[in-house]
């Protein structure tokens, strides 16, 4: 794999990684970030927030959009209440997606 999309990933996966977030592929087209944490713990969810999307904003996926259990929505009451914040985010990015596919799998 061309190296400049292996250091993309390489970034990607341990910038999650520091932070507490499992990165994800969803699908061939759809990154997921994950963080679990204690059910109510509103501090945490706020934590999360404040990260995910400059986390997701690393994988370079084109044309797509931004989705999940984010306080911008219903999902973040979901999030609060199950303990688990999850984002996605969509688009074309084939190399990036194959490239992170392997490393996750690795």
């Amino acid at each position: 794999m061309n190296s400049a999309t292996s250091l993309q990933v390489a970034f990607f996966v341990d910038s999650c990684k520091k932070v507490g977030f499992t990165p994800v592929v969803a699908d061939d087209n759809v990154v997921r970030v994950v963080k679990n944490f204690a059910p109510g713990d509103m501090e945490a969810f706020n934590f999360c927030d404040s990260v995910a999307y400059g986390l997701l904003r690393l994988a370079p996926l084109k044309g797509g959009s931004v989705w999940g259990t984010d306080g911008g929505s219903v999902g973040g009451h979901v999030a609060v209440k199950n303990g688990q914040y999850i984002l996605n985010k969509s688009g074309t990015g084939k190399r990036f997606m194959a490239e992170l596919k392997k490393v996750l799998s690795a």
